[in-house]
């Protein structure tokens, strides 16, 4: 089976070409759609959590008022970006002048100060070791060459910095991939890319497809979708898709490794944002665990299939002068550190009939505690006191301080999606 089989490569000649496709294709369907709001955060908490998620309870890896670079941003992202990080100076480049266009326009509207646009392709940047924290997310996977792209990126990334990184998960695209080539089938495709054609022939299939398979249901899916979204998801010009493996592979190669997996919001809302299974079984229990991080979480990839978290992933430089923890270690150092309960307030931009976004009265309190459901993490939660480490509560809860549990109030207690606790220095 060939790449154009498996991936949708119809359009793959070079960066050019794919380039001018891409922001043909924003251009016309600009992606992400406009949120309901925008949230300003005080200074620190993001940083804070940032250092969290990647295993760093001391919240120094990332310095306080770090530079961002938002690659390949879309309509809102580096917004949200320079939002949520109000000491940081924020750059966000895109190849579509309509997408920079909205979010400058917002970004105006709100009065952001610490963020800088720039309309410009991936495969053109040039910088190097400019960067504490780069996101690119959703981005990489649309160009001819990603592991070039992604290797552009990496030199961009200062040897100390953190690049969060998405790319799309294998076993989620097969069906948008069939699609997309099934589309692009139906009419001379070397006549040349005909985007409302291909909306048009989508739009009929949503609604009239004739078959009771697993199309079908992809199809009844996005029958209540907007416009951009079923664009992004069915129509778009190219896309690759990785397994923790390849992903790994290609990020080696632009000399990148994988640090921890990002716990995104995404996963957390399907209840899908575990990458560490758990075996009954002795046998498997007892391999599973004791493998190397990487083989521990393509076994995930490849066992849990559709239903394995996005392919979402913290990296750093091979030549960073840290050495990477393995999930283990920061699982004991986060057994060892102790807590306090966070709380912090944001403001809110709410988006009105007009299409503006107006400073609501109220600030928001957060993180709300009532949306702390699992059972397991309030019990922890609610004993966290700056006096007393995380294994001295397992040992007063009689939780067993496995892997698996230690693992699961880690990601839903002290990560960004989950900001309930706070590592407290001493």
């Amino acid at each position: 089976m060939s790449e154009i089989d498996v991936f949708n490569l119809k359009l793959v000649n070079n960066d050019v070409d794919i380039d001018g496709a891409n922001k043909e294709f924003y251009g016309k369907f600009n992606f992400p759609w406009p949120p309901m709001s925008f949230r300003a955060y005080p200074k620190d908490v993001s940083i804070q959590f940032l250092n969290q998620d990647i295993g760093d309870w001391t919240h120094t890896r990332i310095p306080r008022n770090p530079k961002i670079w938002v690659a390949g941003c879309g309509t809102n992202q580096a917004l949200f970006t320079a939002l949520k990080f109000p000491d940081a100076e924020v750059l966000g480049t895109d190849i579509s002048t309509q997408s920079l266009e909205v979010c400058k326009k917002n970004a105006d509207q709100i009065g952001v100060g610490n963020l800088r646009l720039e309309e410009k392709s991936l495969n053109d940047v040039d910088h190097v070791e400019a960067f504490d924290y780069i996101i690119c997310t959703g981005v990489v996977h649309h160009n001819a060459d990603p592991g070039s792209t992604l290797g552009r990126i990496s030199k961009a990334l200062k040897k100390t910095g953190i690049l969060e990184c998405m790319v799309y998960n294998y076993y989620h695209r097969l069906m948008t991939t069939a699609c997309q080539n099934a589309v692009r089938t139906f009419y001379d495709f070397a006549g040349g890319y005909n985007y409302e054609l291909e909306y048009s022939l989508v739009k009929s299939l949503i609604s009239s497809f004739p078959y009771d398979n697993l199309m079908r249901e992809f199809f009844q899916a996005h029958s209540t979708d907007h416009e951009a979204q079923i664009a992004d998801s069915l129509l778009q010009p190219v896309e690759y898709s990785y397994t923790v493996e390849s992903f790994g592979k290609m990020s080696a190669e632009a000399n990148l490794e994988y640090v921890l997996y990002c716990d995104n919001q995404f996963d957390a809302a399907l209840d899908s944002s575990s990458w560490n299974m758990e075996f009954k079984d002795p046998v498997l229990k007892e391999r599973y665990n004791g493998l190397p991080d990487e083989k521990r979480w393509q076994i995930s990839n490849l066992l849990l299939l559709n239903t394995s978290p996005m392919v979402w992933f913290y990296l750093q430089r091979k030549d960073s002068p840290f050495v990477r923890k393995t999930e283990q270690q920061i699982c004991a150092e986060f057994l060892e550190s102790k807590f306090i309960k966070n709380s912090f307030t944001l403001r809110e931009y709410v988006l009105n009939g007009q299409g503006k976004y107006n400073l609501a009265d109220t600030p928001v309190a957060c993180p709300k505690t009532i949306l702390l459901t699992d059972a397991l993490a309030k019990r922890v939660y609610n004993l966290v006191t700056p006096a007393v480490k995380i294994k001295d509560i397992f040992s007063r809860l009689s939780i067993k301080p496995t892997f698996e549990n230690i693992t699961h109030v880690r990601t839903k207690l002290a990560t960004s999606t989950n900001p309930f606790i706070l590592a407290h220095k001493i």
